[in-house]
């Protein structure tokens, strides 16, 4: 329960419309109480006409049916009200909760998704939006109307007749008894459930954003299975858990009926006897039928409960991570000069050891490659100049300033980023590029375009710039995605730039296209790349060699050439150019 009440205090603002539900219930409830009383009334006017063989007052029938008639309209209505806020509240809690929920994802830290699929993520929102939602729009419309008719209802038995009114109220606590007996149960079998579900659905994502992957393998029939596999654990289990809970479910009604045979039993006794008048004993039993219903619907509002509990209990865990330590007041770099410099850097990633007291600078304008074996930290180098990660030890500093001190928004408005697989949106070439400044105007965004490289094949794109690209980009080849991207990293116009080199899996022609856009991007620009091609390793100014997470070698392509390290390793074996030379370059994630 607790989980729900965090769910609401993430929902601000809605406390009116939860205040207007209330009180609506509680009007309603008191509305529905008139009619038993005016069915009282008239049964005992009727009966007292017969028994006295007098005439009936037709004047104080009418007053009764207008009071009816009144109560029946102004229930409909303000439980319609009620039906409308409660609808409103239920979507502005969506809403609400969707958005809280997404604010904090965007915030987590890069090792959160790291150990997470999207897939998994996406089912989790959608499953705890959907029941806690839910059961807050019965809750409202429904279940608090139920429960303050019960407690009303059983307060006027109580005037009547003490011992009915006891013996009525002694079935709640059985119920809340055997439900609660029920309910861990119930709800470790749904954890068990959604985890299943979580997993199908993780798949289905991944196999939906990689299906020409899939496709190409043939992997279509496994891909099924596996799907069909772990959402059938789901039916099992279901069928399981309603069997038990069905179960249990009859015992609590089993108890239900006793009692209300046993008061029966004694309202039928006490009118045979005279004690109790004709309108007496119809007021009492259409009060047991108020409390019957609820009684009986309540299975079905613990079941929505529960499923509300548990799913809200993924969503609270989400939202108890902790986000990542973005600076938020710190120091803002104003140059659009930048000196990069790694001192003495040492980072772990789930204790296992990655970088070990690494340090090198890059000077303004300067360009950098980084070599190493496959996981040799040369990505980790890059995701620690971004923030993405913290130094266990030593620090990062940009012009002379500690980037953990920097502003975290700040300090990534200063660096561009090109990756080895271009990121593109679904959407079209414009907003692609725009993606780095929403605000630039056409003339800026043609400009970047032209600069990389791309504006030729843009302008004869079907719509131009207003081309819609795909998800992914899947409209596009990798050549025209790349271009895009190095346009979408020249609008940024920031003075760092990580380049994960973008040419390694282009064919010849593309990667001429691609490299003369990366020229003009790098111009001026302190550049960190992480080498995939050893052309683009002999352009640099300085080259980092890594092994087993340590520097090896610091020197210019001229210098390092000669020392019969690693980078001149990598050029004897491109000379040789064997089948084994080539697995020794695909070990350092070399195309040659």
């Amino acid at each position: 329960m607790k989980d729900i009440f965090r769910l609401f205090g993430y929902a601000r603002g809605l406390y009116k419309y939860v205040i207007f539900v209330a009180i609506a219930g509680v009007l309603i409830a008191l509305l529905d109480m008139i009619a038993p009383f005016v069915i009282k009334f008239a049964t005992d006017a009727i009966s007292l006409s017969i028994s006295s063989k007098t005439a009936l007052k037709l004047d104080y029938l009418i007053l009764l049916l207008i009071i009816l008639a009144i109560s029946y309209i102004s229930s409909a209505i303000l439980g319609n009200i009620n039906g409308y806020i409660g609808d409103v509240l239920a979507a502005k809690m969506r809403f609400k909760l969707s958005c809280v929920y997404y604010d904090h994802l965007l915030i987590l830290p890069q090792s959160y998704y790291d150990n997470e699929n999207t897939g998994k993520i996406i089912s989790r929102l959608d499953r705890a939006i959907a029941d806690v939602t839910r059961f807050i729009n019965m809750f409202s419309n429904v279940l608090l109307q139920m429960l303050l008719t019960v407690v009303i209802s059983v307060g006027v038995m109580l005037w009547y007749s003490w011992e009915i009114a006891i013996i009525v109220v002694l079935q709640i606590p059985i119920y809340i008894y055997i439900t609660m007996l029920t309910s861990k149960k119930w709800q470790k079998m749904e954890d068990d459930k959604n985890q299943y579900l979580d997993i199908a659905r993780g798949r289905f994502s991944e196999v939906i954003g990689n299906i020409r992957l899939v496709k190409s393998f043939g992997t279509e029939r496994r891909e099924s299975r596996f799907f069909a596999k772990n959402f059938n654990q789901t039916v099992g289990i279901t069928k399981y858990q309603s069997k038990y809970w069905h179960s249990m479910d009859t015992i609590r009604s089993l108890v239900q009926v006793s009692v209300y045979i046993i008061v029966y039993a004694i309202l039928f006794w006490r009118a045979a006897k005279g004690q109790i008048t004709m309108g007496d004993l119809i007021l009492i039993i259409t009060l047991l039928q108020q409390t019957s219903r609820p009684m009986q619907n309540m299975s079905f509002f613990v079941d929505m409960y529960q499923r509300a509990v548990a799913n809200s209990k993924d969503y609270a865990k989400v939202m108890l991570e902790t986000p990542e330590i973005a600076k938020k007041g710190g120091e803002k770099i104003t140059s659009n000069v930048a000196r990069v410099e790694y001192e003495d850097v040492t980072f772990a990633y789930d204790d296992k050891p990655i970088i070990r007291n690494v340090s090198f600078a890059i000077e303004p304008g300067e360009k950098l490659a980084l070599v190493s074996a496959s996981g040799g930290g040369k990505t980790t180098l890059s995701n620690l100049l971004m923030k993405l990660y913290s130094p266990n030890s030593g620090k990062i500093s940009i012009n002379n300033k500690n980037i953990a001190d920097l502003n975290t928004n700040a300090l990534r408005s200063k660096i561009a980023t090109v990756f080895q697989d271009a990121i593109l949106f679904s959407g079209t070439v414009r907003e692609n590029i725009a993606y780095a400044n929403p605000k630039a105007s056409n003339k800026d965004i043609e400009r970047a375009a032209r600069v990389a490289n791309a504006f030729g094949f843009i302008n004869e794109l079907e719509n131009g710039f207003d081309t819609m690209v795909g998800e992914r980009g899947v409209k596009l080849s990798g050549g025209q995605r790349q271009r895009i991207a190095i346009a979408r990293a020249i609008l940024k116009d920031a003075p760092v730039l990580i380049l994960d080199e973008a040419t390694s899996a282009l064919d010849s022609y593309a990667e001429h296209e691609v490299q003369k856009a990366l020229d003009r991007l790098m111009k001026g620009r302190t550049t960190l790349i992480i080498a995939h091609r050893l052309s683009t390793i002999a352009n640099v100014d300085k080259i980092v060699t890594l092994k087993d997470g340590k520097i090896d070698e610091i020197g210019t392509p001229f210098e390092l050439a000669k020392t019969n390290g690693i980078y001149s390793q990598l050029l004897d074996i491109q000379v040789s150019a064997t089948k084994d030379t080539k697995k020794k370059l695909q070990k350092f994630d070399i195309a040659g």
